[in-house]
């Protein structure tokens, strides 16, 4: 049985693009759009938030990651921590069945929401699941 966190932590393990981090709004918006498009069992559950779809688990898990060694983080240029996978969580997906199809699907949205912008991602959210922009900070019609 795949659990969620094991979704999360091949999210972040999966190589699109170097150096392979991820900032924690591509982790929430890849997260979200695996539900939408997958769906797997006992996942995430997504509320309208700041940004868009949040789920606050994801955080909790994030962190138990980062205890367990699976993914580091450093600091990013902007601010904000972004992530990556350790030598320990490369060793851990190695062993995580996947069906080809999920990884294939998995690797598609990664390679999506890290070639947007913050402002693309959003965008894109917010026009295709309005119902989740409805408690956003940012008003996308406004940015041109």
């Amino acid at each position: 049985m795949i659990r969620r966190e094991d979704i999360l932590l091949y999210f972040i393990y999966l190589p699109v693009r170097e150096p392979n981090f991820v900032t924690p709004i591509q982790i929430m918006k890849g997260l979200f759009l695996i539900k939408e498009k997958l769906n797997p069992p006992d996942f995430y559950e997504f509320q309208p938030y700041l940004y868009g779809p949040c789920s606050f688990d994801i955080y909790r898990d994030l962190r138990k990651l980062l205890e367990e060694g699976m993914v580091i983080s450093i600091p990013s240029p902007n601010g904000w921590r972004i992530y990556g996978i350790s030598s320990l969580g490369i060793k851990k997906c190695k062993k995580l069945s996947f069906r080809k199809d999920m990884v294939d699907n998995i690797k598609q949205i990664k390679t999506f929401v890290v070639n947007k912008s913050f402002i693309e991602l959003l965008k894109y959210i917010y026009k295709k699941y309005p119902e989740y922009a409805v408690n956003s900070i940012i008003d996308i019609e406004a940015i041109i």
